[in-house]
């Protein structure tokens, strides 16, 4: 009876230790798993992390070459420009002038602050007095193109209604080459501030010889207005007269807002005929195989 207890003892140990073990190998084998998903899980982060900074760090470097790309044009045009205001201009003088002996160089050296060597080749230079806010505020530098506009005041055929008014564009890229007596483009705070300021200002053009006489002629019989253009723009487009009809076709084909605008009244005069018994023919004529009926 003894010897049955011990076996039956026994398989109870067995199946216990068993059941022990196997509860130990399955939290181990638990633990594994969830320990291989927590690294991978980190990789993953790990990785895309890494992606993410790789990407700025990618974006930060091709802005960087941008912004060294830029100075580097922006100090090459400083240089340039340097250059091209120290370096002489070179003019042939003219032979048998007062002064020049046999050993003299033909070649005389002239310095660029010489004004008239700043006018273009086949232009002439006219200087306007304008106000600063018709010069877009002062904020002109001598090299801008700008367009001139024109208030005119145009005589009209009858003497009773007056001077009529007509805005329109006049000459259109035509080159700044001073501003008073700043001849050299200098722009900067400082000088657009002073012209902001200033109530007129002495703004010269580079304009072709016939355009000299009309732009002089504008100017006495209106007010003229510069607009400046961009850099990088030389074309020339048409322009139509601006007036009540121009600006109210455009907000009308733009905004889809109608304007009314005002019209002339109709001028009835009188008629002078001497004789009250003239017949009065009628305005509307029957004619009949050639024959007025």
């Amino acid at each position: 009876m003894a010897l049955n207890l011990n076996l039956e003892n026994k398989k109870q140990v067995a199946v216990i230790v068993s059941a022990i073990a196997l509860g130990i190998l399955v939290s181990i084998l638990t633990g594994n798993y969830i320990s291989g998903e927590i690294q991978k899980q980190t990789q993953d982060i790990a990785r895309q992390y890494e992606k993410k900074n790789s990407g700025m760090a990618n974006e930060l470097g091709i802005i960087k070459n941008e912004l060294k790309k830029a100075i580097e044009a922006q100090q090459a045009l400083a240089r340039k420009t340097e250059q091209l205001e120290k370096r002489p201009v070179v003019v042939a003088s003219s032979k048998g002038a007062s002064g020049t002996g046999a050993g003299e160089d033909k070649n005389a050296g002239v310095s660029t602050a010489v004004f008239s060597e700043v006018t273009p080749p086949g232009k002439r230079a006219v200087t306007l007095e304008i106000d600063s806010l018709s010069a877009v505020g002062g904020l002109i530098n001598p090299g801008d193109f700008v367009d001139v506009l024109g208030n005119l005041n145009i005589p009209s055929p009858d003497d009773d209604e007056g001077n009529k008014e007509v805005t329109s564009v006049l000459f259109q890229n035509i080159q700044v080459l001073a501003v008073n007596s700043n001849f050299s483009p200098m722009g900067n705070s400082m000088i657009y501030d002073a012209q902001n300021k200033a109530k007129k200002l002495n703004i010269t053009l580079a304009v072709a010889p016939e355009e000299v006489g009309l732009l002089t002629f504008a100017q006495a019989n209106g007010k003229l207005q510069l607009s400046l253009r961009s850099p990088v723009e030389q074309g020339r487009q048409l322009m139509q007269v601006a007036s009540w009809e121009s600006l109210a076709d455009y907000v009308l084909e733009t905004q889809g807002t109608k304007i009314t605008i005002p019209r002339a009244k109709t001028k009835i005069s009188e008629s002078s005929s001497g004789d009250d018994n003239d017949e009065v023919k009628p305005f509307i004529q029957i004619f009949r195989a050639g024959e007025e009926l």
